[in-house]
């Protein structure tokens, strides 16, 4: 037993040591033939290329190739598959004399063994190690980048010294760690590209070819230097090196500009003029992202964007041209095209873009100083044109229509306004047009606005069609010919449904109260007391009115002292500023079938009034005698017409004619009143008709005819008035020619803006 267990042990071992020799012989037998082959391709090799030779006729191919002139310095064998060309060099010969084109530290040619039993030379790659390409555009305009002359067919043949001859082919191409440099001698500027790692994959000239490449764009503005860096990968057809022919398709590339990279998708037809097709997403930046192009940068923030854009570059890379482009930036949608001339020093631009409706808010995010305005609303940028000359961007034409937009521009607060505005040769030229809307100015409040303006070569116009002032219906337009000049002119036509003069001036103050807080000048705390409603008029009166004309006119009139029907008024004004004391023009105004109110009560109110009204309370205490009645004047007196013809001169009032006529009361007035000075000497002549019961008035209260008559003078001041009673014999007389005399206009003017329905003009 023992014994067949030790025979089967041996055999087991003489097994295992035939299989260890066997597989020795065979891994022995395999390196040899491995290494026999090896020197046969070494042998073949050595056989067939001579070094010296090769660098010729490389150099006499590239030569023939770019039409430069071409060094390589030496040619060595890396190892059995790879060959260096060292010291490799194209020279520019046309632009930049003697000064390399492309040069690289070294150039190595990897490649294939067994093709060469077949005549065959297949270049698995070709690495330029640290290549140099400077490209120069002369003064004359002429760039040293030469016509390449490649062969229609993406192999080439190289003859041996000893006549025969191999196809060559050319598989990848690589670029490591290169340098390309643009110079403009011309316009002397200077870009480049460091960091250039290029990978062409089965590189063919007449296919698309995929690659790799990544970069480090440099570029210089003024004092700063901007490193942009770009991955990306995609497809190339160099079409033959037909340049006309050239293809890029799907460039996928990162440029690292901002916090977060631009990704970018490229399509490139043509190198001699590049058709172009780029579809980038921009990540969200601000203005200081961009103050390497200009340290005084505005503050700004463009939110996350898809762009897209099409164009072309002819005149020899000088001219580009954007046939359409389209950003989205949140709820921002907008469209652009144009022109960018480099041919020009400075170059020129004349670009057109347009938005789709947007949300007017945000946007003061987007652009800070928009923030004081506190934007609402929805705006759209209908069309826009941007351009560039002179080293100055300008902007001939801004067109935006807004839905329900508001803001606070200079304290004027707009609401709800829908319109359009345009803007012409750098906001020189401007139009507005609003359907609809409400501005709010202190505490007057303009709705329902249907306005039209605008502004040009310093002169202003605007046109209210129709809306609400305070509730109350109104239409208005106006002018203001040199606003910018300190005597600029103002000319208005307004026209309200309702007129109180106390409440319109509280308008007048409204406005001066806001333009003010814009441009502001000193004003004393408002007044109380005796003539506080003329002080505080004269010292608010507004700086921006110092030639100020126009009509005024309403359907009804309403004040304290006089109500009435159908008021008309033209004035034309110069020196309207405060103080008064230089207020000059003229002014003609007239009501009709109104009432006086209340002369007893008013006189109680006001110390002016009190003389004026001291007469007619004198009559109300001769009532008690029995000898005449004058109840109903000191009330509610009706009158007819009434109408006024003034002249200011220096801050003094004259009336030409001023006249009542009424069934209770007709009257006459003469003089002056000063309003600076606060003094007055005035003759008023009232005749009344005959409401006597029983005995007779005294000769100095009736007119020659026997009516009921009061001549009286006020004068010195307007705080301390003296009354002085005049015979009342002209009274008839004196209102008579007053009538007659009437005034210096029949207000068409007002008629017929009442009637017409104006529009400002683009």
């Amino acid at each position: 037993m023992a014994q067949e267990q030790k025979k089967k042990k041996n055999w087991l071992v003489r097994f295992l040591g035939a299989c260890c020799t066997l597989t020795l012989r065979t891994v022995m037998f395999t390196l040899m033939l491995i290494f026999g082959l090896s020197a046969v391709c070494w042998v073949l090799f050595i056989k067939f290329f001579n070094a010296q030779y090769l660098s010729e006729e490389i150099t006499t191919q590239l030569q023939r190739a770019l039409n430069r002139p071409v060094v390589i310095t030496a040619l060595d064998l890396k190892f059995f598959n790879t060959l260096e060309l060292k010291g490799f060099s194209v020279l520019d010969s046309e632009v930049a004399h003697g000064e390399a084109l492309v040069s690289a530290d070294s150039v190595a040619v990897r490649f294939k063994l067994l093709p060469l039993l077949d005549h065959q030379l297949v270049i698995d790659e070709v690495t330029l190690n640290r290549p140099r390409i400077n490209i120069v555009r002369g003064e004359d305009g002429r760039y040293n980048v030469p016509d390449i002359r490649a062969p229609k067919k993406t192999s080439g043949d190289a003859t041996a010294p000893a006549g025969e001859r191999f196809a060559v082919s050319v598989q990848d191409w690589t670029v490591k760690n290169g340098v390309m440099s643009y110079k403009d001698l011309q316009n002397k500027t200077t870009h480049a590209v460091y960091g250039l790692n290029l990978h062409f994959e089965r590189l063919r000239f007449d296919e698309l070819s995929r690659f790799q490449m990544e970069m480090v764009l440099r570029n210089k503005w003024k004092d700063n230097i901007s490193d942009m860096e770009i991955k990306g990968a995609g497809h190339v057809n160099f079409a033959n090196f037909d340049w006309s022919n050239f293809a890029l398709r799907s460039l996928r590339a990162q440029v690292f500009a901002f916090r977060k990279p631009v990704a970018l998708t490229v399509d490139l037809d043509n190198l001699r003029t590049p058709y172009f097709n780029i579809r980038a997403q921009v990540p969200a930046f601000e203005g200081k992202d961009l103050s390497v192009f200009d340290d005084k940068m505005a503050q700004f923030y463009f939110p996350q964007a898809d762009v897209s854009l099409k164009g072309v570059l002819s005149n020899n890379y000088r001219t580009l041209k954007i046939n359409e482009s389209a950003i989205t930036a949140q709820d921002v949608r907008a469209q652009a095209s144009g022109t960018l001339n480099f041919a020009e020093a400075p170059f020129t631009a004349d670009v057109q873009f347009s938005t789709g409706p947007m949300d007017l808010a945000p946007r003061s995010r987007n652009y800070p100083p928009l923030e004081k305005y506190k934007l609402t609303g929805s705006g759209t940028v209908e069309k826009a044109h941007l351009a560039r000359t002179g080293g100055q961007w300008h902007l001939p034409l801004l067109t935006l229509t807004a839905q329900n937009a508001g803001g606070d521009f200079y304290g004027f607060l707009a609401d709800g306004v829908s319109g359009t505005f345009q803007a012409k040769q750098d906001f020189s030229d401007l139009y507005a047009h609003t359907t609809s809307g409400k501005v709010t100015v202190d505490r007057s409040v303009f709705d329902k606005l249907q306005l039209s303006g605008f502004y040009r070569k310093g002169n202003v116009y605007a046109n209210i069609a129709g809306g609400e002032l305070n509730g109350i219906p109104l239409k208005m337009n106006l002018a203001i010919n040199h606003i910018k000049s300190p005597k600029r002119k103002i000319t208005t036509n307004l026209y309200l449904k309702h007129f109180e003069p106390m409440p319109f001036i509280g308008v007048v103050f409204d406005f001066a109260h806001v333009i003010g807080r814009v441009r502001p000048f000193k004003v004393r705390a408002p007044q109380t007391g005796k003539l506080a409603w003329l002080v505080n008029f004269r010292e608010r009166l507004p700086k921006f009115m110092p030639n100020f004309a126009g009509t005024l006119s309403a359907d009804t009139f309403s004040s304290t002292v006089i109500s009435g029907n159908n008021f008309f008024a033209e004035f034309d004004l110069t020196g309207l500023l405060p103080g008064m004391d230089q207020l000059n023009g003229t002014l003609d105004a007239t009501l009709q079938n109104g009432v006086i109110h209340q002369m007893e009560k008013l006189a109680e109110e006001q110390q002016a009034l009190n003389i004026t009204f001291t007469p007619f309370i004198i009559m109300h205490r001769m009532e008690r005698a029995g000898s005449f009645k004058v109840g109903q004047v000191l009330k509610d007196v009706p009158f007819e017409d009434m109408a006024a013809s003034v002249d200011f001169v220096n801050g003094r009032m004259n009336i030409n004619n001023a006249f009542t006529q009424g069934p209770t009361i007709s009257a006459a007035v003469q003089g002056w009143t000063n309003w600076v000075e606060e003094n007055f000497d005035i003759i008023i002549w009232t005749m009344f008709n005959n409401t006597s019961r029983s005995g007779a008035l005294a000769e100095n209260l009736t007119d020659e005819s026997g009516n009921p008559a009061l001549a009286f003078k006020v004068s010195s001041s307007m705080r301390k008035p003296k009354l002085e009673m005049l015979k009342a014999k002209q009274t008839g007389r004196q209102i008579k020619a007053a009538q007659s005399r009437g005034l210096r206009t029949v207000f068409e003017s007002n008629r017929d803006f009442i009637k017409g329905d104006f529009h400002a003009k683009k």
